[in-house]
């Protein structure tokens, strides 16, 4: 079969359901043959790194491999920044790269977008990507493909694929019926015997749980273990909204030490088991006396499958712990008449509580991200790791393109200013998530850990106008009352997208922000290092 019909048939066996891509010289043949089998919708952006942003969206709502194609160097290495926090962040991203043909490299010429030589894109992927394979070889290209997906799915992972221009010419085999990699038993019975060993030693233990416990559909298994065993779960700030907020044992979201009960948990702890963590510096550099090695132990995918451990663990005759659960704190009280990121999402929080549909909650960083904390979605994505600003708003489009669910989005001016004209291309597909600008007109983020720069401040766009220009709604508030009405307004049209840009007073940072700023830098000072 030609290799478009190879490369189809493993997307319909790893379960991929849309593409995405922005058109480029290298890539137009295979463009041409993927549109004239209509077999998947391909959803096109204006920038690389936008597009990336919608495919790594799909593939963290759907924790499946996303796919998104681009050209050559000019296309594949403008994404290289999406990609790298695809790949910090334990997403299943397909990049398919465009390739001159051999023809072409025997000309002995600089080939249009070369960059150092004819494999700098290959080599620069190499850094953010868990396999780099070339399709040049026509009876390996269908086994690449699924080596390819099979990576991707197993690990995670972005993986790289590259397509040289004359490859859409190719007739190759596809690959046989897929199996999944089997954990050996004898590793497994020897993880779950260590882990029963320390738990019998244990009275306090602890579990902080993160994203991968999503990534990799463990997700029941590890709040059933919790549940089963009496031991209370906090989780990072990335695996937040990966388990059920109102389980018994849930314990709250540990970004720093004003998290006062997942603090309290973390430091009276004998075992903290860390399941499916990203370490980052954040969480454990600035507080790194609440994680002493000798009562950490750490459960990653990579050393061991975390569901049919998880699920072995499950079938273990372990006592239960009488671990009691520290109160609830006494959350903040804020003026819920006086107009701040903070109180703004507590109205929208309120104003979701009311709805009985699934609303996907997508938040870009800065300010943003931290007054998110304010909400307890079901369903939510945010880059707090990597953190490149720009996110939210073309993953809102991943997001509707893999699910069908309006998502609300949450983004600061300034990362707005980076990706947000990409919503003038939601109208041609029909899609309308509600985009709620936090305008202060500044970078909130870069003046928390360096006030007084002259450059953090920015100019006011008439961000609403420029919406309702783009063919959607476009509302102004600047009060709470005016919100929730704008709100409720953009939730009944749902055949455009919705931009209510929240006119916030200057100054209004988070306290959140505030402390997570200065704690930072506290431990930069010191001379912390990540663990």
């Amino acid at each position: 079969m030609l290799l478009v019909d190879a490369l189809l048939h493993e997307l319909k066996v790893f379960d991929v359901k849309q593409l995405f891509g922005i058109p480029g010289d290298f890539v137009l043949p295979l463009f041409e043959q993927l549109q004239q089998r209509s077999t998947l919708p391909l959803y096109y952006l204006s920038h690389e790194p936008s597009v990336v942003f919608a495919a790594d969206a799909a593939a963290r709502i759907s924790n499946k491999p996303a796919v998104v194609i681009l050209t050559y160097g000019a296309g594949a290495l403008n994404a290289v920044n999406a990609v790298a926090q695809a790949y910090v962040e334990h997403v299943p991203l397909v990049v398919i790269a465009g390739f001159p043909s051999q023809a072409e490299i025997e000309r002995g010429l600089q080939i249009h977008h070369q960059a150092k030589t004819v494999n700098s894109q290959r080599d620069i992927y190499r850094e953010i990507t868990a396999i780099q394979l070339r399709l040049d070889n026509a009876e390996r290209a269908g086994a690449d493909i699924r080596l390819a997906l099979q990576t991707a799915k197993e690990q995670s992972r972005p993986v790289l694929l590259e397509i040289p221009r004359d490859a859409v010419q190719f007739n190759t085999s596809p690959a046989g019926a897929y199996q999944p990699a089997v954990v050996p038993q004898d590793q497994l019975a020897l993880a779950v015997a260590q882990l029963a060993k320390r738990l019998a030693l244990a009275k306090r233990p602890v579990i902080l749980a993160g994203v991968d416990v999503r990534r990799f559909d463990a997700v029941a298994e590890l709040e059933a273990l919790a549940s089963k065993l009496n031991i209370p779960l906090v989780s990072t700030l990335m695996g937040r909204a990966s388990f059920n907020q109102q389980h018994p044992l849930y314990g709250g979201i540990f970004l720093d030490k004003t998290d006062v009960r997942p603090t309290q948990l973390l430091r009276e702890a004998d075992l903290i088991l860390q399941v499916g963590v990203i370490k980052t510096d954040s969480n454990f550099a600035a507080h790194a006396e609440l994680f002493p090695p000798e009562k950490v132990l750490c459960l990653e995918q990579q050393q061991l499958a975390l569901k049919p451990f998880l699920s072995t663990m499950l079938a273990q005759a372990i006592t239960p712990f009488a671990n009691p659960m520290p109160a609830a704190p006494t959350l903040a009280v804020v003026d819920k008449w006086q107009l701040t990121a903070s109180s703004l999402v507590q109205q929208l929080d309120q104003l979701l509580s009311e709805r009985h549909d699934t609303v996907p909650l997508i938040s870009d960083i800065g300010d943003c991200l931290f007054a998110s904390l304010h909400a307890k979605p079901s369903l939510m994505l945010a880059p707090a790791f990597y953190a490149s600003m720009g996110y939210a708003v073309p993953a809102a489009l991943g997001v509707q393109a893999a699910t069908g669910l309006r998502p609300v989005v949450l983004v600061g001016d300034g990362a707005f200013l980076m990706t947000g004209l990409e919503l003038g291309h939601f109208s041609r597909y029909g899609f309308a998530p509600i985009i709620v600008l936090f305008n202060n007109q500044r970078w909130d983020m870069i003046d928390a850990f360096a006030p007084g720069l002259n450059c953090t401040d920015l100019h006011h766009w008439q961000y609403a106008e420029l919406a309702r220009s783009m063919g959607g709604h476009g509302m102004a508030v600047s009060t709470l009352e005016d919100f929730s009405q704008a709100f409720r307004l953009a939730s009944e049209s749902a055949k455009r997208f919705s931009l209510i840009e929240v006119m916030l007073p200057r100054g209004s940072r988070t306290e959140r922000l505030t402390n997570f700023a200065a704690g930072f830098k506290a431990a930069a000072r010191v001379g912390l290092t990540p663990c």
